[in-house]
């Protein structure tokens, strides 16, 4: 016997330009081809994540030789098993055996946790100039149904007059082959629906095998549109349709009115089979009615965890055979495990798609945070630190410190709300500043501009952004101040002396045409800060703020102890880490510290 197989492979390559834009699309054309190889949505669903982990890490890692060079993708299929080959470009790194989900509040880290708890085996070959991440993952044809729910009762008529032995035994018979029938289709559907998921055309192939295993004429499969509170027509037996949606929430529903409504929509409300048949016909405005049926036949609604997935109705033409319960049983288990496929795949593209969601913002928290001073200037006589942390992943408060002819511009901005939205508002913000520097030494008139310049999208988008600018003047010795609608600027005196300097005009995008005047404070032995209300409005465990007295008695100790920038910005966090007690921040935090002297 030969020791040599031959193993049939099927291979799929790609090279993409080294840009994160283009990840999302190749994993996404990577999850099609896996999907036409009959893995399963959820092998396809966590492969794909930690695909996209491991593309952005190619891209946000490479230099900017690294960049020029494309990022390929090499996938094999043999047999249930897939192994992909990433090459980059980036200086590369250790790749531990085995990473920890890390601290919550750590900035790095979940990548590689996420890359080896998705995938069977993770290797990372590092290279000169090339280094390729190995990702293996296996698949399971023969995934079983572990479990099943009771089929709910059903107002199907079930009576039979058993009073005959040989009858008796002859429904017995037809219980226990209908029986049989139903264990032995579902387990092929379960079996077939891991393989292949819930595609149009396997569920309308089982629909119909299912029509021929009850003796059943048409069926109406109705799902549930959670946007619009709708039962929408999803797949049915009737060349010419079977009516339009049907509202979730009727407008109406007197018991009269609840009568009449359409057998799909009782099943849906009620949340038990409804039939219908000669002696209880369907309503002449029951949408099934319009497709010409008639007969026997029931609705059954598919509930999963008390949530309604959809509704299955199958029936016969011929009045007089009614639903016996083997048959019955089937249509109820078929549509129930269906039900349970149906949400189960759902939650894990919701799962999926959360999970992708949070990486983007974690990558565009990244971006954020490289948008602040990585070090703050320095000048003579000025000492200088900084604080940021946001509520979310990312956030919407921002400080900057951008030296000028003559001195230095000290900043910090805070847009209304937190999240994504705040975040693309600050780095707004941010542009503007940065484009009109020449405005430094005039506070007041930069932000005029500014909110000329922010009105319209800050008014579209219903926000408003409070802001505070103060320019340093070194051969003056003085510090010009102006703000929007911002906390109060302090300032300590070396023994601890601690003066309040107010934000004069309205927040940005609030009036079209505003003036913002400025208030002129001396440079001498003092401690500024200037701080978003995140610090002032953090919470304890109880709910209680911690107020700008606090504040002020923090800033007026590190001034009588004579402690540098760094010190009183690192001492003003430790009141913030004791007063919360672990409670997570209740909005984003933003400060800068500034320690004067005489030269």
């Amino acid at each position: 016997m030969s020791l040599v197989q031959d193993i049939p492979i099927r291979p799929l390559s790609l090279g993409t330009p080294c840009e994160l834009g283009v990840v999302r699309e190749v994993c996404g054309r990577i999850r099609q081809f896996l999907a036409g190889c009959g893995m399963d949505a959820k092998e396809l669903g966590e492969l794909e994540l930690a695909l996209t982990e491991a593309g952005n890490n190619a891209v946000l890692y490479a230099k900017p030789e690294g960049r020029k060079l494309p990022v390929r993708y090499d996938v094999d299929v043999r047999g249930h098993h897939v192994e992909v080959r990433l090459f980059d470009h980036t200086p590369g790194f250790e790749f531990p055996e085995r990473a920890e989900l890390p601290d919550p509040e750590a900035e790095s880290g979940r990548g590689l946790f996420l890359i080896q708890s998705l995938t069977d085996e993770a290797i990372y070959l590092r290279g000169r100039g090339e280094n390729c991440l190995v990702l293996r993952k296996n698949w399971d044809f023969s995934r079983a149904v572990a479990a099943r729910e009771e089929p709910k009762g059903s107002e199907v008529d079930r009576s039979q007059n058993v009073e005959d032995p040989a009858r008796t035994l002859e429904l017995m018979t037809e219980e226990l082959a209908s029986s049989f029938e139903s264990l032995s289709a579902i387990f092929r559907f379960s079996a077939e629906v891991s393989a292949s998921g819930n595609s149009p055309e396997f569920t309308r192939r089982w629909l119909n095998e299912l029509l021929l295993i009850t003796e059943s004429d048409w069926f109406v499969l109705r799902m549930v549109d959670p946007r619009a509170s709708m039962l929408r027509d999803v797949m049915h037996s009737f060349p010419d349709g079977a009516g339009a949606p049907t509202p979730l929430e009727p407008l109406f529903l007197t018991p009269t009115w609840r009568s009449s409504l359409p057998i799909e929509l009782k099943a849906a409300i009620g949340r038990n089979d409804v039939p219908f048949d000669p002696g209880a016909p369907l309503g002449f405005q029951d949408p099934l009615a319009a497709c010409g049926v008639a007969g026997t036949g029931f609705a059954h609604p598919m509930v999963v965890n008390d949530s309604l997935v959809g509704v299955l109705t199958v029936g016969r033409r011929d009045g007089t055979r009614a639903f016996q319960s083997g048959h019955a049983s089937v249509i109820q288990t078929f549509a129930d495990f269906f039900a349970i496929q149906t949400r189960s795949q759902q939650m894990q593209e919701e799962r999926v798609q959360s999970m992708l969601t949070l990486r983007d913002l974690e990558i565009a928290a990244t971006i954020q945070r490289s948008l602040l001073p990585e070090k703050l200037p320095s000048a003579p006589g000025i000492d200088l630190a900084g604080f940021y942390r946001s509520a979310r992943v990312i956030g919407g408060d921002y400080y900057d410190v951008i030296p000028v002819e003559g001195g230095a511009l000290l900043l910090v901005a805070d847009v209304m709300g937190k999240g994504l939205p705040a975040a693309l508002f600050a780095m707004m913000f941010r542009s503007l500043v940065r484009a009109r520097t020449d405005l430094a030494s005039r506070p007041g008139e930069f932000l005029a501009w500014l909110n000329t310049n922010l009105f319209r999208e800050l008014d579209r988008a219903g926000m408003f952004i409070t802001a505070q600018l103060a320019f340093c003047d070194v051969g003056r010795k003085e510090i010009r101040v102006a703000g929007a609608g911002h906390p109060p600027l302090l300032l300590a005196g070396d023994q601890g002396d601690v003066r309040e300097t107010a934000s004069g005009g309205p927040p940005i995008g609030i009036l079209e045409a505003s003036a913002f005047p400025e208030d002129v404070v001396v440079w001498k032995n003092s401690r500024l800060l200037m701080f978003t209300d995140g610090l002032i409005e953090a919470r304890d465990p109880v709910g209680g703020l911690l107020g700008l007295e606090a504040a002020k008695g923090e800033l007026a100790a590190a001034a009588r102890g004579g402690l540098s920038g760094g010190e009183t910005r690192d001492a003003l966090s430790s009141l913030l880490v004791r007063f919360e007690k672990g409670t997570a921040p209740a909005d984003d935090t933003a400060f800068i510290v500034m320690v004067t002297t005489h030269e």
